[in-house]
Formats: C-alpha cells, structure tokens, sequence
C-alpha cells in the first residue's frame, strides 16, 4: 500500500507540474511575441513543442524518486514490495513515457516546427492554405530526409563490446541495447546539438542574469536626459548644414552635405522614436512598482548567483574527477564510475532527498533557471546562425519566425540539460537518488544491523541485485555505451562550456563597469531602426518583405502609397527640414 502511494502521489506531482509548465508555456508565448504579428499555427507548435520539453525534463526528478524508494536506508536493503517485477513493471512505465516524449521531441524538431517556420514564410496575397502548406512541406521534406538518416545510422551502428569493463551495471546496459539504440542514437545527436546551445546561449546567459537581477533597472530619469540632449545635438547640426544653403538662393547642396543631412534625419527618427519607448517606460505601471519588486529583484540575485556558483563548482568537479576514471575511461564515454572529489549539489540533493518533495523543487528550480539563462543568452545575443544576425528576441516583438527559432533552441537546450543534470551536474543522485546499501555480508547474507556505518549510497559498482538505477541514466548510458564518440564529445562541449561561461563573466564585467551593471530600460540596438522601417518611416520601406510585414500590420497606406513619415528628398537639392522640431 505504502508503495502504491508513493506511486501515486510521484505521478500526481508529475502531473500538477505538467499543468503549470502548460500555463507557463502560454505565458512565455504571449510575452515575448508581437501582437501585431501573430500566426496561430505558429503560435500552438510553439507552446507544445515548450511544453511537452519541459514537462519531459520534469520527468526526471519523479525517475529519481521513484528509485529512491526501493531501498530501506536503515537496513540498507530492499522494501518487501520492491521485487523484480514490481521494480520493473514501475520503470517500464517510466521508460515508455520517456520513449514517447523523446518521439513526439524528434517530430517537432524535424517537421512541425520547420513546417510552421516555412508555412509562415510562404504568406503572400491571394495565396490559398492548401498552396502555402504544399511549399511548406518541400522545405520540410529536407528535415525529414535528416532524421531518417539518423534513425537508419543508429539503427545499423554497432556498439563496441568493451570486453575490458569490469562493472556487471554497465555490461547489462550494453546487452540490453536494442531496436530502441535508434532512437537513442537520434536523441543523442539531439541532446549534443542541444549542449552546443548550452554552450552558445545559456553559458553566457548564467553570468549576465544574476548581474541583471542585482543591478536591476539602469536610471530612466537620466536616460531621458540623454536621449533629449541627443536629439538636441542632432537638430543643431541638421541646422548647421541647412543654414549653408539660403531658401530661394542659387546654391545647391552638396551631395556630401545631403548625404550627411540623409543620415542625420535618419538619426533623429530614431532617436525620437527612443525618446518615446523611454517615456513609456517611464509611465507604465511597471515602473512605478519599482519600489515593491526591487527587493525580490536582489533576492532573486543572490539565490541566482548562489545556484550559478553551486552549478559551474559542480560541472568543474565532476568534468575534472572524470579526468581520473580508471575504469574504462574515453572508450566508454568518460562516465564517472567512482567520484574521488566531492560535488556540492550532489551532496546537497543526497542530503534533500529523504524530504519529498524539498528535492524535486530543487530540481524543477535549476531546470528553470536554465531554461531562464537560455533565454536571457537568446534576448542578449539574438538568434544567429553562425555570425548571420536573422532575429531579435524581445517582449512583445518577436516576429513568428523569430519565436519558432527560438523554440527550436530551447528545445535543444533542454534536451542537452539532460545530460548535463544526469553526468555533470549531480551524477550519483542523478543515478541512484537516495538509494543506500548494505555494504556488509555475515555468512551469505547481508545484515548492517551492528555496522549502520556500512549502509553506504550506491554508486555505479554497487551490486546491481540491489541498487537500480534510473531510466534517466540509463538511457543516457545507452547512447554513450552504444556511440562512445558522442559521449567523448557530450564530455568536451562540458569544458567549451565552463571556457566561454568564463569568458561572458570577464566581459559582462568589463562592460558592467563601464556602462553599469543594471539592465537598459530600452534596446538601443540596430532594432530601434528596424521598428522605425517596418513602421514606413525609412526609405528601406520599399522592400518586399517589409512591405509585406507592415501591410499585414495594416501600417501602409492603402493603396501602396508612400508610408507614413517617410523621408522626401528631392533631386534638385531643395531639402525637407528636419521632422518634427517638438
């Protein structure tokens, strides 16, 4: 019975959490995309494909729980009910669901949310569902072309034997590998794909996010006296030059001095545009509730940067004890089977674990948090392919485009936490839980009844009769047992991690003491011009797929006329004044 509800209250946590990422998800859409531009195709892929990621990522502490209460920690044996069938009947589950999430994962990944991405791309006028669909699908094909050969490169790759391996744990995962080795090996190219984002994206975002928390808001005040004595700098010398050239007289400009007068008005426009954004910010309610969120705005700081130190202290420890493996070493991976250096959340998860549900919580918090970092890196750095610039990703602007791309990140993050959790950053209780055992044998049995001392926690050469590993774990151990050059490389991207982690520390530092360290309260960014074009208000205007976007948010003149507040600038050297002169 005790067992029964243990079960149930797991799965019950389980799917309370799932509920809450579902409405988190809806948030976080709504948030960050443009209201004016929204596609509802787009928009649903984009809260799935963010739910069913999390909720897989959930899934991990209730794998971890439900192994930690097969084992008795004061006798260091198994409960009555923990029988082999029971056992395995309770994990066949889990690894069911995490077969079929891990499947629906790998369809957004490869059709759905290309499908969405290219379907939105396809928007032109007078064009029907049916053929804007048909063109999204040709573009998809290629995605579905990858996966394939995945699944077909995992399906024929042959494990190597590692006959020299003396762990009975690790040779019954490499016998068990099977069928399934495909779709482990998809969802291990999936998760290193996942850890080059961790890498790029959320290394940078853990060093700038408890630095954004702690500064808070930079000054709207004097940004609004920046920005006023900018504008004011700029009508000046827009005067200096139209001063040159009398109304009505016989000079004509000089194209030099138009050209600069040309970059000048587009400047002003900006800045006006800057100037408006500033005071909106300064009269929203958000603003004037300073007072009552600054306070949680520091402690979020500070349980932040503690969580970031306990996070790159843990990932430095284990990556180093793995250095030392002795056991099989880079044939299998580098998994750490017996850690000599302590990891401070692992310790700090094996000491949470007996007080259900204290440990969950901290585990769904660093999931999060993660996934925050790997936001904030995405708003910070913008959405690039390689040193290509496509998309800014912001509150309320984000282009469909832009919020699938994202999308796509952050699945992959999420996929590549997944190891990083697992054998990084608390690989024993990531493994074992909670499970201790007796390490301690009268005759043929076990029996730590006069040595407590020898209930020791299980570790990766305890006896397999007694401590059973997660399915977490365990998968992961099938894809590098199975592919050991994936887990070489899963082990290096760990060290690409901790190096460019450091290095966005050392340069978010430098720029905090120049510029400060609190957060802009607008974008200063090449995206003040972008708004600026996409509203009509540049000559870039003409081009089809602004034209496109801002006549789909109804910002054209109708008829296709000139847009609004464009710049005239006559060839006969006769110049429009500087706009607005408020």
């Amino acid at each position: 019975m005790d067992s029964l509800l243990h079960i149930a209250g797991a799965w019950g946590a389980f799917g309370t959490m799932a509920t809450m990422l579902l409405c988190f998800s809806v948030f976080f859409t709504l948030y960050y995309s443009d209201p004016r531009d929204r596609e509802p195709f787009a928009m649903v892929i984009t809260i799935l494909a963010l739910t069913l990621c999390l909720t897989t990522v959930a899934l991990f502490p209730i794998d971890i729980f439900l192994v930690s209460r097969i084992m008795n920690s004061a006798t260091g044996l198994r409960h009555e009910w923990a029988t082999d069938a029971a056992i395995a009947h309770m994990q066949d589950t889990v690894r069911i669901v995490y077969y079929v999430a891990y499947g629906l994962i790998a369809s957004f990944i490869f059709f759905w949310i290309p499908l969405s991405y290219f379907y939105f791309e396809e928007l032109e006028e007078d064009q029907g569902v049916g053929s804007r669909l048909w063109a999204a699908l040709k573009y998809t094909f290629f995605f579905i072309i990858i996966a394939g050969i995945l699944l077909v490169t995992g399906l024929f790759m042959k494990p190597n034997d590692h006959e020299d391996v003396d762990l009975d744990w690790l040779r019954k995962i490499l016998a068990n590998l099977d069928g399934s080795g495909a779709l482990a090996f998809v969802a291990g190219v999936m998760a290193l794909t996942g850890m080059g984002v961790l890498v790029f994206y959320t290394a940078p975002g853990l060093s700038l996010l408890p630095l954004h928390l702690l500064g808070g808001l930079k000054s709207i005040p004097a940004k609004v006296t920046e920005t006023h004595a900018q504008l004011a700098a700029n009508r000046e010398r827009q005067n200096a030059i139209l001063n040159r050239y009398t109304p009505g007289g016989h000079r004509q400009m000089s194209d030099r001095d138009r050209h600069a007068l040309n970059e000048l008005q587009r400047e002003e426009l900006i800045l006006e545009n800057r100037s408006r954004m500033v005071q909106g910010v300064r009269d929203s309610w958000l603003n004037r509730c300073q007072f009552i969120i600054r306070p949680f705005q520091i402690i979020f700081g500070l349980a932040g940067t503690t969580l970031t130190v306990l996070l790159i202290a843990s990932i430095v420890v284990t990556t180093l004890d793995s250095l030392k493996e002795e056991v099989c070493g880079a044939p299998c991976g580098y998994i750490l089977t017996r850690p000599h250096i302590p990891n401070p959340l692992n310790l700090l998860f094996l000491k949470l674990s007996p007080f259900f549900p204290v440990d969950y919580v901290l585990m769904v918090m660093i999931i999060l948090y993660m996934f925050w970092a790997t936001t904030k890196g995405i708003i910070s750095i913008g959405i690039r392919f390689l040193w290509v610039h496509l998309y800014k990703f912001r509150q309320a602007a984000t282009p469909p485009q832009g919020l699938l791309a994202a999308t796509m990140l952050l699945m992959l993050s999420l996929a590549g936490l997944g190891y990083s959790l697992t054998m990084s950053v608390a690989p024993d209780y990531s493994m074992f839980g909670s499970q201790k055992y007796c390490n301690h044998t009268v005759i043929t049995e076990r029996d730590c009844g006069d040595y407590p001392a020898l209930i020791i926690p299980c570790h990766i050469g305890a006896p397999k009769e007694l401590c059973t590993p997660t399915v977490t774990s365990s998968f992961i151990f099938k894809i590098i047992l199975g592919t050991p050059a994936l887990g070489i490389a899963f082990y290096y991207t760990q060290w690409l991690f901790l190096l460019m982690f450091l290095f966005a520390l050392l340069f978010n530092i430098i720029q905090g003491c120049r510029n400060g360290f609190g957060v802009d309260p607008i974008d200063e960014s090449e995206d003040d011009e972008d708004d600026i074009e996409v509203r009509g208000l540049l000559n870039a205007m003409s081009a089809d797929g602004g034209r496109r976007r801002a006549d789909r948010r109804g910002l054209l003149i109708p008829g296709g006329g000139a847009s609004y507040g464009s710049i005239q600038t006559q060839g006969n050297g006769n110049q429009a004044g500087p706009s607005s002169r408020s």
